[in-house]
């Protein structure tokens, strides 16, 4: 009997543990590990890569034997023409433009690989700011339950002195009024949460269903950048994928001003068959006496063309120029680009200097508005202060930690943003932290 009951006791015990699965705490390089198995983007690129390949085999299949099975007909010099049937072999000897566009190719697959990084960057990007989001709102809402908690005990004191005779009504009123004030901030922060975690869901390429058991850690320690302003200039020179996109365009469009100009030298090919040739086709009348075996017999032929334009009406111009114009809009952008890139590393940089002042001073002020608390509730209870002065003294703990999060998260925000502009992860610029 005692059997039947440890065993009846594990299958209840195993039934429960897979109805109720335990939440499982992830950091943000596990939410970022699961953006990148499940964001659509990222497979969007994919299939760009997969294209551009596509697209280079195509450019190098011009330089390649082309062989068709041909009927054509074939001229005797007799009154009807003749008929021939067979596989013909197609060969370009020469043609200056092949060999460029065969480049613009290769080109092309590796701006699809850079551009893969871009969408990855921006993958990351867009989890990183989820991600301090959400632990922004969910610290609000623990601060926001622990005020509305406050707040009701405060409503309870009130209540208890204006009975015992020491305090007015008044107090009792506008204890209820903050009390009702704090429940109202308390559920707007439980609804800030609850949208910033679904944010953060979505940013990982889940539904809410498939992400209920994941449960975000908060970040403990603020990473601190090592490097100089010059050295991330220089850092994003060489690994931004958007500085090493438009050099990449910028030389396809060269390449392309010089497959357009190609176009003014000849173009040779050669074709070689080999099959039956009819060389005389009966009238309609006796058409049947066309199939017969003995009428056709082996047949090869050989051609060579050579090609060189003389007058395009301007067309072989007017596509360079295009390509010329191209080309410069291209270097336009790269100037503009790399002005800009380097502004945003520069404002980024300078906001992260200012934001970690800010983070010190709200902690300082943190630090002070609790002391101050303390002060004001011990005197409230004694009948020295007034319910107004406790109010303030509260707000200011409120205001204290709340900026100091919100400083906090901007601060990690801000640097999410400044590696995306560079190119490489936090742990490239900033200090290992022990």
């Amino acid at each position: 009997m005692k059997k039947v009951f440890s065993l009846s006791t594990l299958f209840i015990l195993f039934s429960t543990i897979n109805i109720f699965p335990q939440v499982r705490g992830v950091d943000i390089d596990e939410c970022i590990n699961i953006a990148l198995q499940n964001h659509p983007d990222l497979f969007l690129s994919i299939e760009d890569n997969k294209k551009s390949v596509a697209d280079y085999r195509i450019a190098k299949s011009l330089k390649s034997i082309i062989i068709n099975g041909e009927v054509r007909t074939i001229e005797n010099g007799a009154n009807a023409p003749g008929l021939f049937g067979g596989l013909v072999a197609s060969y370009n000897l020469y043609d200056a433009k092949n060999d460029y566009v065969e480049e613009i190719a290769i080109t092309n697959i590796d701006i699809s690989k850079l551009k893969s990084q871009k969408t990855k960057n921006e993958v990351l990007l867009e989890v990183k700011n989820a991600y301090y989001g959400y632990l922004l709102s969910k610290n609000t809402l623990k601060i926001r339950e622990t005020i509305n908690e406050k707040y009701k005990k405060k409503s309870d004191l009130a209540k208890q002195l204006f009975e015992q005779g020491s305090r007015p009504i008044l107090d009792v009123s506008k204890a209820e009024v903050d009390m009702a004030d704090s429940q109202l901030q308390y559920e707007k922060a439980k609804n800030d949460e609850r949208k910033t975690k679904l944010n953060l869901f979505r940013s990982m390429g889940l539904e809410e269903g498939e992400a209920s058991l994941i449960n975000p850690k908060d970040i403990e320690t603020i990473p601190v950048i090592k490097c100089t302003l010059d050295e991330l200039y220089r850092m994003a020179e060489i690994y931004s994928p958007l500085i090493r996109i438009i050099t990449l365009e910028k030389r396809s469009a060269i390449l392309k001003i010089s497959e357009e100009s190609a176009a003014h030298f000849p173009r040779v090919d050669l074709s070689l068959g080999f099959g039956y040739a009819n060389p005389e086709l009966s009238a309609f009348s006796n058409a049947s006496d066309n199939l017969n075996t003995d009428k056709w017999n082996p047949s090869f032929l050989g051609a060579f063309k050579a090609t060189l334009p003389i007058f395009s009406g301007g067309q072989i111009s007017a596509r360079v120029d295009s390509a010329v114009s191209d080309y410069n809009k291209i270097s336009y952008k790269e100037k503009e680009l790399l002005i800009d890139t380097k502004n945003q590393i520069r404002d980024s940089y300078k906001s992260l200097e200012e934001i970690k002042k800010q983070m010190e001073i709200s902690n300082l002020i943190t630090k002070n508005a609790q002391r101050h608390l303390l002060l004001a509730q011990r005197s409230y209870e004694n009948g020295g202060g007034s319910l107004l002065e406790l109010q303030d003294a509260e707000l200011s703990v409120i205001r204290a930690e709340i900026g100091f999060l919100e400083s906090k998260y901007s601060y990690l925000l801000t640097l999410a943003k400044l590696t995306s502009i560079i190119g490489i992860g936090e742990s490239s610029i900033c200090k290992n932290q022990e």
